[in-house]
């Protein structure tokens, strides 16, 4: 995280004083600039695990949030056309409302 404020700011230190120089010389710090940063993360492969499992576990929080939407808009959907309820649909919702509770990312929830 401390990586990405310090980069952030950089940034932000760069473009201001980028904006005094002309184009091209813009241009070249730029590139000089993207290099720095690819190649400046030495993290170690532990560091390099933790990054990976945190975005699988906010990639399957997405996944099962957006399952959940799908299928609360289908059920919606569903009843104000037909004015009926869907019991098969309705245990759908319900499963895909606790397996998003159950991820981990899930608020209150470690």
């Amino acid at each position: 995280m401390n990586k990405l404020i310090a980069a952030i700011l950089t940034l932000f230190t760069v473009a201001s004083l980028s904006a005094q120089r002309p184009s091209d010389q813009k241009q070249a710090e730029t590139l000089q600039q993207q290099q720095y940063l690819r190649t400046r993360d030495v993290s170690t492969p532990a560091e390099e695990e933790q990054r990976r499992q945190a975005e699988w576990r906010q990639s399957d929080l997405v996944r099962k949030a957006n399952k959940f939407a799908l299928l609360w808009a289908q059920f919606t959907a569903e009843a104000n056309a037909s004015h009926t309820f869907d019991v098969k649909l309705a245990k759908k919702l319900e499963k895909a409302f606790s397996d998003l509770e159950k991820a981990q990312g899930w608020p209150g929830k470690q």
